[in-house]
């Protein structure tokens, strides 16, 4: 039997796609923009900012595997309403601190916002509504923090131009408010067979309930735990987002104090990274349903490979070189954010997904949170962030080499990893 009627895991995945990008998009691509405020104001140092970034980091991912575990139980939609109402709190909470104390708290609470409806179960629902269409539909979604990080550093522009930095929280604020809640509350569902449906918009049939009666397949937590790849990747997605996270949070510093920007010009290379990155997941999200995921990503690796090379060759009398850096660091921010997730879900969707991610995602929380403080300290050991762009092109060559591994070693163990691959 077929329907004419739109399948709803696209209704699904617009609600998804929205409560994402205002989650990402503000608490991580926006408040960077607020380091320079926030030392101007407080006298706060670069090191002690970023060691509250960082602190909303770890704090992440080590209550991920725990929230993670119950996903595979729960309902993923109450635990991202109730993500969407903390963020409100603790932007609220944002806009009248007053010290560093009271940033470090800020920034544990709404660590639980990230786990409660980050990542993990915006990854897990839309993998559990989309099979055939995995790719663009993992990209699509991805596609939502692009695009805050490219649209909010511009409100952030408008609103620090006719007003504080109170002022633009508040508009955060209410951004927050408007597209988690609504999205969550009405068009997110956890499940397929919540509408009866199974993934792709194919029809339960009676032939068909046995599957619903069953539950997932995949491999257990045990037997992820067993495969050289769980290992592999936790490596490489975790040197990844050591290098993305930590360039990202501290690039304002680099380039308001070592390049001498302003923060208008600043903002809009922040957005231009961005619009890259949509372009990045889309592109890659698409090839990836049509090519190997595995050598899909070594390519956006290499991506940003080249792109860090820019940063480092970037000056105030170079600035073709700042926009080569958002272009290909873009593109390659954007794709490799895609192809993480999805090379995750090739190898180990199924009836342990949630608690698998959610290592896989703590990892990469935690890599990301240290790449904030760890780099913001070796630039005052160096005295210039040069050196560790440097460091990052290196890393990043290593990562591109692991990913090359990876596919041999799948290559070569086809027959025994199989099953696990959906």
């Amino acid at each position: 039997m077929t329907s004419n009627r739109l399948f709803y895991g696209w209704w699904v995945l617009f609600g998804i796609f929205t409560s994402y990008t205002a989650l990402v998009g503000v608490q991580v691509y926006s408040l960077p923009l607020f380091y320079p405020e926030l030392t101007k104001e407080f006298g706060w140092s670069k090191q002690s900012i970023s060691y509250a970034a960082t602190i909303f980091f770890l704090t992440g991912a080590s209550i991920t595997p725990f929230v993670s575990s119950l996903f595979d139980r729960y309902s993923a939609r109450i635990f991202m309403i109730v993500g969407g109402c903390i963020t409100v709190v603790g932007l609220l909470a944002y806009r009248s601190m007053e010290t560093l104390t009271h940033l470090i708290l800020i920034y544990v609470l709404l660590a639980f916002s990230q786990v409660c409806a980050g990542q993990v179960p915006t990854i897990l629902v839309v993998t559990r509504w989309f099979r055939k269409y995995r790719g663009i539909a993992v990209g699509i979604t991805l596609t939502g923090t692009s695009i805050g990080g490219a649209v909010f550093p511009l409100v952030f522009k408008h609103v620090m131009a006719n007003g504080g930095w109170r002022d633009a929280i508040t508009v955060f604020m209410v951004i927050s408010a408007l597209m988690m809640l609504i999205s969550s509350i009405f068009l997110i569902r956890s499940r397929p067979e919540e509408k009866g449906l199974l993934p792709d918009g194919a029809a339960v049939e009676q032939k068909d309930r046995t599957a619903l009666d069953k539950g997932p397949a995949g491999p257990t937590l045990k037997e992820a735990l067993r495969n050289p790849a769980f290992y592999i990747l936790a490596l490489t997605t975790g040197a990844l987002w050591f290098t993305m996270n930590g360039i990202y949070n501290n690039q304002s510093f680099f380039m308001s104090g070592e390049l001498g920007l302003s923060t208008d010009t600043y903002s809009l290379i922040f957005s231009a990274i961005f619009w890259f990155a949509i372009a990045g997941k889309i592109l890659f999200g698409y090839l990836s349903d049509r090519y190997d995921k595995i050598l899909i990503m070594c390519v956006v690796v290499v991506l940003l490979v080249i792109g860090l090379a820019f940063l480092r060759a970037s000056s105030a009398d170079h600035m073709l070189n700042l926009y080569g850096y958002a272009a290909v660091f873009g593109l390659g921010f954007g794709g490799t954010f895609a192809l993480i997730q999805l090379v995750i879900a090739e190898f180990f969707a199924g009836r342990s997904y949630g608690k698998i991610l959610g290592i896989l995602t703590a990892v990469d929380v935690a890599c990301g949170g240290l790449g904030i403080s760890i780099i913001a300290e070796m630039e005052r050991i160096y005295g210039s962030y040069l050196p560790v762009i440097e460091i990052l092109i290196g890393m990043s060559s290593v990562v591109a080499i692991m990913v090359v591994v990876l596919y041999r070693i799948r290559r070569n163990h086809s027959k025994r990893l199989e099953p696990a691959i959906m």
